[in-house]
């Protein structure tokens, strides 16, 4: 038991740099409270790779891009919705996190589908991918 606690501080002193890995954040998404700088670099690329879509809320304040329901492509009976989170101002790769909301039209009402871990990866990829380029484009521009 004496053990145990210097562990869990040197835990949550190491994990600091997120806010979803620090256990004394504020832990409700939806009061949005937190007010830090998120990392530019991964803010843009989020920007960049959702400039596709209609942005229904943005809070740079909360680190948060969320888009409006919309069709991609031609097909009309399916929506999705996006949610990017940017947890710190530093880049890193733990530090965003992506939701990929989806929904279909069965003919009478929008139903919500399960959430596709797979896919909400390969966008985090891309957003991380992108702000790699932004960030060594900026350290060119520098030296």
């Amino acid at each position: 038991m004496k053990k145990l606690l210097p562990v869990l501080l040197a835990a949550a002193f190491l994990n600091g740099g997120c806010a979803w890995l620090n256990p004394f954040s504020a832990s409700d998404d939806s009061k949005e409270t937190v007010s830090f700088v998120p990392n530019k670099f991964l803010w843009e690329a989020a920007r960049n790779k959702l400039e596709f879509m209609k942005i229904e809320k943005e809070n740079k304040e909360a680190g948060t891009i969320v888009s409006d329901w919309q069709a991609v492509g031609d097909i009309r009976n399916e929506e999705f919705k996006i949610e990017v989170k940017v947890l710190s101002s530093e880049l890193r790769s733990d530090c965003l996190k992506v939701v990929v909301y989806k929904r279909l039209w069965n003919g009478s009402a929008w139903v919500e589908q399960p959430e596709n871990i797979r896919l909400n990866q390969k966008i985090e990829e891309s957003i991380l991918e992108k702000a790699r380029v932004l960030y060594r484009e900026a350290l060119a521009i520098n030296n």
